[in-house]
């Protein structure tokens, strides 16, 4: 491919005239670009990139390795632009961003003042007085929902917290109102719902009571991605949906209601790539009846899922044992134990599974593993991702 100057290349210049500034054509210009040190021309220099084919995506995926406003715009590209090339990348880079997730969106913080004028936006459930969030309120979805422009949305995230989220009535409201507005919300393909706290420390001890979604699943057939944050409550009747590909479930009591993982079974996900459930704390019940509830989903209940994630779990060898005794080990490319408490007794276990060499990710970062023992993980044809191990906080968060 040449690498000439064309149209679109950058003309970099100390006056207001081209003829007095240096043409800058071709690769070269774009990866002089990438290396400067004012942000906005780095970022420019991404989209550029794309014109050069396979040698423009190569540049962008080194901008992966940039600072965090870079890269994700070089994430945005390689997802929607990059091809399959740029998909590799991606799942090289980060498992998570080969999937489609709410990353796959720029979600912008909704305004009632101003205009909708993206296609992502995060709405709050509590009024805010100053910086803290007050009463449980739907007033902002409301608002929301009565705009011309909400047809063009595809992403939302409904956002509440937990102090001011306890009654069964609320998330009820909160479903109704949402449901109500299908029609108008009839491009949605992206919903989060749940505390919006990010801290993932801190909502692994959320109490925010979530509810019945099965009418949301019924409302919005075109969603691809579901996730919701919360403490329990959460429920689903036996329903199918054509079209959702990831199913996220962050919570630190989904066991205190095992039948939450009955309902998530029950599910008929014909579409279903990814799925990731927090399962947290199980002082209620016994281990072994913790690790029967997966046995629907481990058995191979969703054809299609690549990406599974059983994460922050406190039988983590449990599931160790049960995953390799389970034919869902043939289909997946990343599995995910990450942030719970697996031993060498449970990674010994996997290791001892040829079929463990077939997936592209195997995640055991963030659990009591010994240096010995991820030694010998390292050792897996698989990519192994095992730092950081038992840095103590996911039992703070659990406390």
């Amino acid at each position: 491919m040449s690498q000439q100057p064309r149209e679109f290349d950058a003309v970099l210049s100390n006056s207001s005239s081209p003829k007095e500034g240096a043409v800058l054509g071709g690769l070269a210009g774009v990866k002089s670009r990438l290396n400067s040190a004012i942000l906005e021309v780095r970022i420019s220099a991404l989209t550029t990139a794309l014109n050069y084919g396979d040698a423009g995506i190569d540049l962008i995926i080194k901008s992966l390795q940039d600072v965090e406003q870079v890269q994700r715009y070089a994430i945005q590209i390689l997802l929607h632009k990059g091809g399959a090339k740029g998909k590799q990348a991606l799942l090289d880079y980060d498992p998570k961003l080969f999937f489609t997730t709410l990353q796959h969106w720029d979600i912008q913080t909704y305004n009632p003042q101003l205009s909708i004028t993206h296609t992502a936006y995060s709405i709050n459930l509590n009024c805010i007085q100053g910086n803290k969030p007050e009463k449980f309120d739907l007033t902002q979805l409301q608002t929301f929902i009565q705009s011309n422009q909400t047809t063009q949305i595809e992403a939302l995230a409904c956002k509440m917290w937990d102090d001011y989220w306890q009654h069964d009535t609320q998330y009820k409201d909160f479903s109704n109102v949402l449901c109500g507005a299908s029609n108008k919300l009839a491009n949605l393909k992206a919903l989060f719902i749940g505390d919006g706290d990010a801290q993932e420390t801190n909502y692994m001890k959320s109490r925010l009571l979530l509810g019945d979604s099965t009418p949301i699943l019924k409302a919005y057939p075109n969603l691809e991605v579901l996730q919701f944050r919360g403490g329990w409550g959460l429920k689903f009747d036996k329903v199918r949906h054509e079209n959702l590909k990831t199913l996220i479930i962050q919570t630190g009591y989904t066991l205190v209601q095992p039948q939450t993982l009955k309902d998530i079974a029950n599910l008929d996900l014909p579409a279903l790539e990814y799925l990731e459930i927090w399962l947290a704390e199980s002082f209620h019940y016994p281990q072994d009846i913790s690790t029967e509830q997966l046995a629907p989903i481990l058995s191979g209940k969703f054809p299609n899922l690549k990406y599974l994630g059983l994460k922050s779990s406190e039988y983590s060898d449990n599931i160790a044992t049960a995953i390799v005794n389970s034919p869902i080990l043939e289909h997946l490319a990343v599995l995910d134990l990450s942030q719970g408490t697996l031993t060498d007794f449970g990674a010994e276990t996997l290791l001892k599974c040829p079929t463990i060499n077939q997936l592209h990710t195997l995640n055991i970062s963030n659990n009591k593993l010994s240096g010995r023992q991820l030694q010998k993980l390292s050792q897996l044809n698989c990519k192994v991702i095992a730092q950081p191990q038992d840095n103590g906080e996911r039992q703070q968060a659990l406390n």
